[in-house]
């Protein structure tokens, strides 16, 4: 009788956390140029454009897709635009490669404080020389990050990228 209840247990967990958006009432846009559709599709026509920041109200879920509402619309939005907390507000806006393109949520002061990862740090470049490698001076690893972050891609070529690529909300 112990592990029936046990199981029962365990398997009513899962089918909760299996459901967090469902539980939700509420959502947020999460992503510059976030598109209400009319149906859970792409190509569907836009109901409207969404501002970072905007509260959805959830009124339910189907595949990658919510069916919400916000202000006097109501439409789907796919999973990938929205979070369930309001973004900080300086994760909204950018128009670099890694502040706000698309739904990229990697901003330009993480990836400052990047520098300590692979390369860019003092230990890194000792395992290099304890590998037997040459290790390349740090002023090479910053010139080329701070290149990567100078990148400017418009909405237009993202969204053309992830159509082409079938990916997101354009994965069939």
């Amino acid at each position: 009788m112990k592990r029936m209840t046990a199981l029962l247990a365990s398997l009513a967990l899962m089918a909760l956390s299996a459901m967090p958006a469902l539980a939700q009432d509420k959502l947020y846009v999460a992503s510059e140029g976030a598109k209400l559709k009319a149906d859970k599709s792409a190509s569907s026509d836009t109901v409207a454009e969404l501002p970072v920041g905007t509260e959805l109200k959830v009124a339910g879920q189907e595949e990658s897709w919510y069916k919400v509402s916000a202000g006097s619309h109501s439409g789907w939005i796919y999973r990938g635009k929205v979070a369930a907390t309001p973004p900080e507000a300086s994760k909204q806006g950018g128009d670099n490669l890694f502040g706000g393109a698309g739904s990229s949520t990697i901003m330009v002061s993480e990836a400052d404080s990047a520098r300590s990862m692979r390369g860019l740090n003092e230990s890194e470049q000792e395992a290099a020389r304890a590998a037997g490698r040459p290790p390349r001076p740090l002023s090479d690893y910053k010139r080329a990050l701070d290149r990567i972050l100078a990148e400017k891609v418009d909405r237009k070529e993202i969204e053309n990228f992830l159509k082409a690529g079938k990916i997101g909300e354009y994965a069939q």
